[in-house]
C-alpha cells in the first residue's frame, strides 16, 4: 500500500511539472498563437452519419444566396458578360478542420446547375487529402481562362495551332499575419504561353496581345477591381446553408466517364520556369505569419476531338510535401450544351470564396472567436467585350463578397474578425490591387 502512495505521488508530481512546464511554455507565446495552436493539435468534429462528396461534382440544385439576389448580366452577340455566384460553407471532419465546399454556377444559366468543388489544406505533413486548396482553384482558372482565349483568337484569326499550352505560376505571401495589421497577397503572376505551329511569328505574336487583352482573370489580377464587402449577422440566413458532417472517400471524381480530379504522384515540371521545389520543414509561427508559397497549373488540351476546350490542368505547390492535383476544366456558351467539367470562370469564382473561406476560419481560431456558424456568400460580375473581333477584351468589374455568421459576440469582435479575415484573404487582395504581371511566349520552343 506504501508504494502505490510512492508511485501515486510521483506521477502527481510529474503530472504537475509537466502542466507547470506547459503554462511556462505557452506564457512565450501571443494569445493568437497559442489559441492557433490549439486550434492545429486538435482534432475536428466527428461523427458517424457523414455526407459522402466526391471532390467535384455537379449541383443537385443552384447556389441561393440568402445575403443577395443573384443578377443575371445583360449580354448580347458581341459580349459574353457573366455574373458567377458561389456559396462556400465548412464541412464537419474528424481529419481536417479546413475542409470546405463551395457550390458556383453563372447566374441564369437554365438547366446548367454548375458544381459543387471541395477543398482543404492541411497542417500535417502539408498534405490536402480531401480536394486541392482554394489557391489551386484560384490558379487553374487563370490558367485555363488564358487557354480559352488563345483558342477564340485563333478562330477569329483563322490560325492553325498544333498545340497549346499555357503555364501560369502565382506568387503569394503573408506579412504578419497575426499582427493587427496583417495581410495576404498575390505579389506576382509569371505566364508562359507554349504554342507549336507553322504560322508566322508575326501572326503568333498578334494572337498573344489580343488573348491576353481578353484574358479576363489576368485583367483581374493586373489591375485594381471593386470589392463590395458585407459582413451578416444572426438573422434568418440558416434554413438552407449550414456546415455538416462529410467526407471525400477517393480523390477520383468521375463524372459521365470523365475523370474530373486525381492525384499523380510527382509535380508537372514546367517547360521554361525554375521552380524551386523546397522543403516544408520550418512551422515556426515566425515562418507561418510571413508564409511566402508558389502554385503553378499547367493548361493543356485534353484532347477531345469533339471538345477542343476541354483542358487537363496539373497544378501543384512548391513544396515536397504537397500533392500535385489533375482537375479538368470546360467552357460555358450560353447554349443548351453543358460544360463537361467547371468552366475557367467558375475555379477562379470559387476558389476567392474558399481562400476568404479559409482566412475566416483561421481568424476565428486566432481571435478564440464564440460562434455558431459562418459561411461565404459571393457574386463576381465578368465582362467580354467584342469576343468575335480582333477589339476582344475580358474585365473583372465588381466583387460582391459577403460573410454570413451567427453568433453572440459583440459587434466589435465581429467587425474586427470580418476585417482581418478580408486583409489577410489572398485571393481578394488578388483582385482589389494590381498584381505584377509577366508573361512569355514560345512558338515551337523558341521565345518570341
Amino acid at each position: 500500500m506504501k508504494k502505490r502512495s510512492i508511485v501515486k505521488a510521483i506521477l502527481a508530481a510529474v503530472m504537475i511539472i509537466m502542466i507547470g512546464a506547459v503554462i511556462v511554455l505557452f506564457g512565450f507565446f501571443s494569445s493568437e498563437e497559442r489559441n492557433l495552436m490549439l486550434f492545429m493539435m486538435t482534432n475536428g468534429s466527428s461523427s458517424e452519419n457523414q455526407l459522402e462528396y466526391q471532390v467535384i461534382e455537379r449541383n443537385e440544385s443552384a447556389p441561393a444566396p440568402t445575403s443577395f439576389e443573384p443578377v443575371t448580366a445583360e449580354t448580347s452577340d458581341d459580349d459574353h458578360n457573366i455574373n458567377i455566384t458561389v456559396i462556400t460553407e465548412m464541412v464537419q471532419n474528424e481529419n481536417s478542420k479546413m475542409l470546405k465546399q463551395a457550390t458556383v454556377q453563372p447566374n441564369g444559366a437554365g438547366e446548367y446547375l454548375g458544381w459543387q468543388l471541395l477543398a482543404d489544406e492541411g497542417f500535417e505533413d502539408g498534405v490536402n487529402t480531401f480536394g486541392p486548396s482554394p489557391l489551386s482553384y484560384l490558379t487553374t482558372g487563370a490558367a485555363t481562362n488564358l487557354h480559352t482565349q488563345i483558342l477564340r483568337v485563333a478562330e477569329v484569326m483563322d490560325l492553325e495551332l498544333d498545340d497549346v499550352k499555357v503555364e501560369v505560376l502565382d506568387k503569394f505571401h503573408w506579412e504578419d499575419m497575426m499582427s493587427d495589421g496583417g495581410a495576404g497577397y498575390l505579389g506576382e503572376t509569371y505566364t508562359n504561353i507554349i504554342i507549336e505551329s507553322s504560322e508566322s511569328e508575326e501572326s503568333i505574336s498578334e494572337l498573344t496581345r489580343i488573348a491576353l487583352n481578353a484574358w479576363t482573370a489576368g485583367e483581374a489580377f493586373g489591375n485594381e477591381t471593386t470589392i463590395v464587402p458585407s459582413l451578416v449577422v444572426n438573422g434568418d440566413h440558416w434554413d438552407d446553408y449550414r456546415a455538416v458532417p462529410g467526407t471525400s472517400l477517393s480523390d477520383e471524381s468521375y463524372e459521365e466517364g470523365l475523370i474530373l480530379t486525381q492525384i499523380i504522384d510527382e509535380p508537372k515540371p514546367s517547360q521554361y520556369f525554375e521552380q524551386v521545389i523546397e522543403e516544408d520543414s520550418d512551422m515556426s509561427f515566425n515562418a507561418i505569419s510571413n508564409l511566402v508559397f508558389e502554385i503553378l497549373a499547367i493548361s493543356e488540351s485534353a484532347d477531345d476531338p469533339e471538345d477542343p476546350y476541354l483542358k487537363k490542368v496539373t497544378v501543384s505547390f512548391n513544396t515536397t510535401e504537397s500533392e500535385t492535383w489533375v482537375l479538368y476544366s470546360d467552357e460555358f456558351d450560353g447554349t443548351d450544351e453543358v460544360p463537361k467539367a467547371p468552366t475557367s470562370l467558375e475555379y477562379l469564382t470559387a476558389g476567392t470564396a474558399l481562400c476568404l473561406t479559409s482566412q475566416t476560419t483561421l481568424v476565428s481560431a486566432m481571435m478564440n472567436l464564440d460562434y455558431t456558424d459562418f459561411r461565404v456568400e459571393q457574386q463576381i460580375d465578368y465582362r467580354e467585350e467584342d469576343v468575335n473581333s480582333l477589339e476582344m477584351a475580358g474585365y473583372a468589374d465588381t466583387v460582391y463578397s459577403n460573410v454570413i455568421i451567427e453568433s453572440d459576440e459583440s459587434q466589435g469582435r465581429l467587425n474586427e474578425f470580418f476585417e482581418k479575415s478580408l486583409a489577410l484573404c489572398f485571393a481578394g487582395e488578388a483582385f482589389k490591387g494590381a498584381t505584377n504581371m509577366y508573361t512569355s511566349c514560345y512558338l515551337n520552343g523558341s521565345e518570341l
